[in-house]
């Protein structure tokens, strides 16, 4: 069971990946197809590592094994960038190998390549700029400059020796393809000379050179050098799928050498050759081809029937071909006016193409105006509705304002009853406790002697009375307390805490943090009247020997909090509409957009918390 759980974790437990994109896409570029499948097999994740190595397969095979064999799994926006790009790319070379009269390859190339430059991976840009010079090597119009765009963009990223080579080969490719350009076409000998030397012996990339070369030889006449490297890209070919061109286009270049020389049955060989390379991607090309030139060496044997027959052959695939490019051309059109990018310059558009952009700009000129009196319409119901909005907000504050009044009133009324109250209980209640006292002590003076009992009358008498007489002095200093506006909070709660603990054996502390500076003198007053009847209810009920003051300033608000060590009550059982002091202090914090915390246990104390937010005008 051990060794079966072991082996289970190795198997599904995920591993990191540890294929490396870049090398891989160096070794597709390098032609190294083998080397790539070998790097994608390091890859953790299941479908990267399939789409990996069928692009591999793809490109080796070159469309010429059965289509079936790749299986085409559609790219979705959802998909990780490197798997997108992937996936797109070989949907669009399955296409160019397989299905061109459908011409979805550009699309799919463009796509990618539209994705490669906005997730910003120079590798994944040249390798769809190499999979787009692909799509116009195999359909090139003569004289064309659509490829153009594409080429100098993936030469201004080059940046090893592959992609220098990929640039020449390129050039090279796209200047024999156009007219009067030799100027040009021999200005790159130097370069591919030096393809030529620095190239390991055994790359397949020379496959490219060579032929290039042949092609400069053949056309400079020199058919003894041409005839050389012909068949040295051929050799280097060997038989490898992805190279059939090269075989295909040599053994028809040495036809036509052989027909100067007037050696016919050589160049028949060189024909029969040429058959058997065939692409079977693309047979219409190839039998194309094919019968051109077998038309042109009836014609050198004189062999005139013949000659007609394979050159009529020949014009009909042409003129399908035609269709074809047509047909392709359209759909590279509708690419590039659906994204709105125009990678070419140069582009000349026929007659029917300008109306089309025409018609699309009045449609889109016609959408816009309709857009924006459809926007006005929606801007003029929004600011309707924040009218509306603005109105009940004006309303809403009207009713606060008048709730705000009417609670200042009340506060108003008990700092008024505050006052009388406390001039009662130290003018009135006071004194008659105080002259109580001296009867007491009076009739225990006249009393000669006093039985134990009766002393402990007196005394108890006389304990209660001091213990009233100090409370009442507690409750009217604490109730006549009041805030000086020029000391502030913080001087205001501390002598406050002072004199009612002087008056009563209380003891108050006092902590502040951040209240250095003054707070607006309104709020201060709120404040200090919500501690100060906190204060008052300790005294009242809470019969508690230490009372807490904690006071902080954030950045955005007050903190304050009053804790006492009393007997604490039942939440629940208190309304506070039916306790004026909770209810005023809960209703201030409140119309201050602030909260009001409380929590008490019985027998342990009471705990109020309050924030306040601080308007930042």
């Amino acid at each position: 069971m051990k060794w079966f759980l072991l082996f289970a974790c190795a198997v599904l437990w995920p591993k990191k990946s540890v294929a490396d994109i870049e090398k891989y896409i160096l070794h597709l570029n390098n032609l190294e197809f083998n080397e790539a499948r070998q790097e994608a097999n390091l890859e953790s994740d299941l479908r990267l590592r399939f789409e990996m190595t069928q692009l591999a397969d793809i490109l080796f095979y070159e469309g010429q094994i059965d289509k079936n064999k790749f299986r085409e799994s559609p790219a979705t926006e959802t998909d990780e960038p490197t798997l997108f790009l992937i996936r797109t790319l070989s949907q669009g070379y399955i296409s160019l190998f397989y299905d061109r009269e459908r011409g979805d390859a550009y699309k799919k190339f463009y796509e990618a390549y539209q994705r490669a430059k906005k997730v910003g991976n120079n590798s994944m840009i040249k390798m769809c700029l190499l999979a787009l010079l692909k799509y116009y090597k195999y359909e090139v119009f003569q004289n064309s400059n659509y490829h153009l765009a594409y080429l100098k963009h993936f030469e201004s990223l080059q940046s090893d020796p592959i992609d220098h080579f990929w640039v020449i080969i390129y050039k090279m490719i796209f200047l024999t393809q156009t007219f009067n350009l030799e100027d040009e076409y021999f200005k790159l000998t130097p370069a591919i000379d030096e393809l030529e030397h620095t190239l390991n012996p055994e790359s397949l990339l020379l496959t490219y050179v060579f032929y290039e070369k042949a092609i400069q030889f053949d056309i400079k006449k020199n058919t003894a050098e041409a005839t050389t490297y012909y068949h040295k890209a051929i050799k280097q070919a060997k038989n490898y799928p992805f190279l059939h061109y090269h075989r295909f286009n040599g053994a028809l270049r040495l036809m036509l050498i052989e027909i100067n020389k007037k050696k016919y049955d050589s160049a028949h060989l060189y024909l029969t050759r040429a058959r058997h390379e065939v692409n079977k991607a693309d047979t219409l090309t190839s039998n194309m081809n094919l019968n051109f030139h077998a038309a042109f060496l009836m014609k050198a044997e004189k062999k005139y029937d013949s000659a007609f027959y394979f050159l009529w052959k020949g014009n009909s695939q042409e003129f399908q071909l035609d269709f074809r490019k047509n047909t392709l051309e359209i759909n590279r059109l509708n690419v590039e006016l659906e994204t709105h990018e125009k990678e070419n310059a140069n582009l000349q558009l026929k007659q029917e193409e300008t109306w089309l952009i025409y018609a699309l700009s009045t449609v889109g000129l016609l959408l816009g105006i309709g857009y924006f009196v459809y926007a006005n319409q929606r801007t003029k119901a929004k600011l309707q509705l924040q009218a509306k909005v603005v109105q009940a907000m004006k309303l809403e504050k009207q009713l606060k304002d008048q709730e705000i009044h009417g609670i200042d009133l009340m506060i108003e009324g008990q700092e008024k009853e505050r006052q009388r109250m406390a001039n009662d209980l130290h003018d009135h209640l006071g004194s008659t406790l105080a002259t109580l006292k001296l009867y007491i002590q009076n009739l225990k003076l006249q009393q000669n002697e006093l039985s134990p009992e009766q002393h402990s009358l007196f005394q108890k008498t006389e304990d209660l009375i001091k213990e009233a007489y100090q409370k009442v002095r507690t409750i009217a200093h604490a109730s006549h307390a009041g805030m000086d506006a020029q000391d502030g909070l913080l001087p205001a709660i501390q002598n406050f805490a002072a004199k009612v603990s002087q008056a009563n054996q209380l003891s108050i502390q006092v902590e502040a943090h951040g209240l250095d500076t003054r707070l607006e003198s309104t709020l201060e007053i709120t404040i200090f009247r919500i501690i100060q009847e906190l204060i008052t209810n300790v005294i009242k009920y809470a019969h508690a020997t230490e009372v807490f003051i904690h006071l902080t300033r954030h950045e955005d608000s007050v903190n304050g909090m009053v804790e006492d060590n009393g007997v604490g009550f039942d939440i629940t059982t208190i309304k506070p509409r039916e306790t004026m002091g909770l209810y005023s202090i809960q209703k201030r914090v409140e119309n201050l957009s602030g909260q009001v915390t409380i929590d008490s246990i019985l027998q342990k104390g009471t705990t109020v918390i309050f924030d306040i937010p601080l308007r930042h005008d």
